[in-house]
Order: C-alpha cells, then sequence, then structure tokens
C-alpha cells in the first residue's frame, strides 16, 4: 500500500494533474484510518479519476455552507449518510513561503464556511499540509531559482490557537514536514529521496 512517503518521492511530478491529486487524497486518507481505525466504518467519498483520466467519482459538495453557499471537501466521511468528518489535504512543494498568508487566510476561511454550514454536526475537520522543511523556488520553466526555509517562515504564520478559540479540538490545521535529501545541490526534483518526515498525529 502507497504511503506519504512513497507519494512524496514522485510529487513533484505532474503536480496539476488529477491523478496526482487522487493519490495524495488517498494515502492521507490510509494514513488517518490506521491512527483512527473507527472511522474505518464511514463512507468516504474524494475525487478519483481513471487511466484515462476520466472523472469516475467527485468530490463531495457541502450545500449551505457557512458563507450561504457550496463547498467541495476533499475527503468527506459519512456516517448513516451524515456528514461527519472533513479532511482538507495539500502537498506543497515549491514557492511556498510567498503563499503561507495565503493559506493560513483559506484555512481559517473554510474552517467558518464548514463548521457553520446549516444542517451539519462534524465530528472533525482536519486541514493537513505535507511540506519540506526546506523548498525550492522553481521557474515555470521548472528552473531552481532559489531556496525557501519553509520552517522560519511558518512560524511566523500560526493559525491553530485561532480554530481551537473558535472551536475547541473540533478542527485541527496539521503541518507534516520532512526533508529533501541533498536539497540545496539538486536541480531535478521529479524524484527525490525523502528523509524524517513527521509523523502524523490526531488531537
Amino acid at each position: 500500500m502507497e504511503t506519504i512517503e512513497t507519494f512524496l518521492k514522485t510529487s513533484f511530478q505532474n503536480v496539476r494533474s488529477s491523478k496526482r491529486t487522487d493519490r495524495f487524497h488517498e494515502v492521507l486518507l490510509n494514513e488517518i484510518l490506521n491512527l483512527k481505525p473507527e472511522w474505518a466504518e464511514y463512507d468516504w467519498i474524494y475525487g478519483k479519476h481513471d487511466a484515462n483520466g476520466k472523472l469516475t467519482q467527485k468530490e463531495y459538495v457541502l450545500k449551505n455552507d457557512g458563507f450561504r453557499g457550496s463547498f467541495k471537501i476533499d475527503i468527506a466521511g459519512f456516517k448513516n449518510g451524515e456528514l461527519k468528518v472533513a479532511i482538507l489535504g495539500k502537498a506543497l512543494n515549491s514557492s511556498i513561503n510567498k503563499n503561507l498568508k495565503s493559506y493560513a487566510d483559506i484555512t481559517v476561511g473554510e474552517s467558518k464556511r464548514i463548521m457553520r454550514a446549516s444542517g451539519v454536526e462534524l465530528e472533525k475537520v482536519l486541514f493537513v499540509s505535507v511540506l519540506p522543511r526546506v523548498a525550492p523556488r522553481l521557474t515555470k520553466a521548472g528552473k531552481v531559482s532559489g531556496f525557501d526555509d519553509v520552517v522560519k517562515a511558518k512560524s511566523r504564520t500560526q493559525i491553530n490557537h485561532i480554530l481551537e478559540e473558535d472551536y475547541g479540538d473540533k478542527v485541527q490545521a496539521i503541518d507534516l514536514f520532512y526533508d529533501i535529501e541533498g536539497v540545496r545541490t539538486l536541480q531535478d526534483f521529479s524524484t527525490i529521496s525523502v528523509t524524517n518526515l513527521d509523523t502524523l498525529t490526531l488531537v
């Protein structure tokens, strides 16, 4: 069975492809179910595509979200037909630091859209980001233009205390950091060696 670590080895390939997203969501869900085996009995919906890229299962769309609109949930878990768990995942690769504030704003906003949705009683909302401690900055042509110290930048963009104040332990933002072996000397990131991946834990 594929794991987050094995997924990451080729995560710089086809970064905008639906197949990559499907793989990430599947391995992320497997890791979470290993920690929460009681959720294995839930029904899970997330986007799936066949080998030809044709959509075979759509993401779940939450109706009447907190903004009075609709909202797509990456991975949705149902108990007796009712939405109970929402998981939103990101596998970030390059040019991360310049977008960290935006990611934080998005996470806080999306938590409100989900938690304030009409007629929904959620057990858990998880925002999971997987990101290298040192990440390349890549040009549009895929050339390395520099490196970001993601851990240092992330330390200046903390939101878990805000989520906890609003929702207690029902909403959790998790950052899983890993090292890319030899990152500062690599020019080709199509296949990387992954080390020191953080262990996923839930509260």
